[in-house]
């Protein structure tokens, strides 16, 4: 396998969850809505207000309805909370409340996430990007299949998006990959995974989250 320093941050975090998926699930089955710690934080299990003299109030328990950091914000639809990141994300955001159909995928707590990764373009286009992140998969993955790629505007920012199947651990998975540019070569990437069974469900909703993401620079 290639140097994971020399791989985009999405073929990174796609890579990592399909080598360790079943360990990654399986070891998340309490999924308390954690803050990630570092940057990022919750809007909000319990909301927080400091007074004058610096004493902190909880008000009322509200859900979390976005993962918000200094960078960006992304909603959390109902049922959905924000989770420890996997390796090379920034934040992630996983279906907690989902019934999944699919056996295999039930076997390792499987739930359909999206991530959110940050990388540079190093002078490729959007698509020339993508199309580097395919070729990383195809070391890892057996013959994953690529469809549907495309240009698209995400909050008046140029974005690229690509669907692609994996099959791993004994299920057929179903992944929307979306890279969204930033300021000169900064590139955010918005990756979601849910079972092949489960696409029809879920595309409209990946399509909602990922039109919610919004740099704040």
């Amino acid at each position: 396998m290639k140097n994971l320093k020399l791989l985009t941050a999405a073929g990174i975090l796609v890579i990592a969850l399909i080598v360790f998926i079943s360990g990654y699930f399986l070891g998340r089955k309490n999924l308390s809505g954690n803050n990630l710690g570092g940057n990022s934080r919750q809007e909000s299990s319990a909301s927080v207000q400091t007074t004058e003299n610096g004493a902190k109030q909880e008000e009322e328990q509200k859900p979390q309805t976005k993962i918000i950091t200094d960078e960006f914000t992304i909603d959390l639809p109902a049922g959905w909370k924000q989770t420890p990141a996997a390796i090379g994300a920034l934040a992630m955001g996983i279906n907690a409340s989902e019934d999944v159909i699919d056996p295999a995928a039930r076997r390792i707590n499987f739930k359909s996430y999206y991530a959110v990764s940050f990388d540079t373009l190093q002078g490729k286009t959007l698509g020339e990007y993508l199309q580097t992140v395919k070729d990383e998969l195809r070391l890892v993955a057996s013959n994953p299949l690529f469809s549907n790629e495309g240009e698209i505007t995400i909050n008046g920012r140029s974005a690229r998006a690509i669907e692609a199947e994996v099959f791993q651990q004994g299920t057929d998975f179903k992944v929307l990959i979306i890279a969204v540019a930033g300021e000169k070569e900064d590139v955010w990437v918005i990756t979601f995974n849910t079972t092949k069974s489960g696409w029809k469900e879920n595309k409209e909703i990946f399509s909602t989250i990922a039109n919610s993401f919004i740099l704040k620079k």
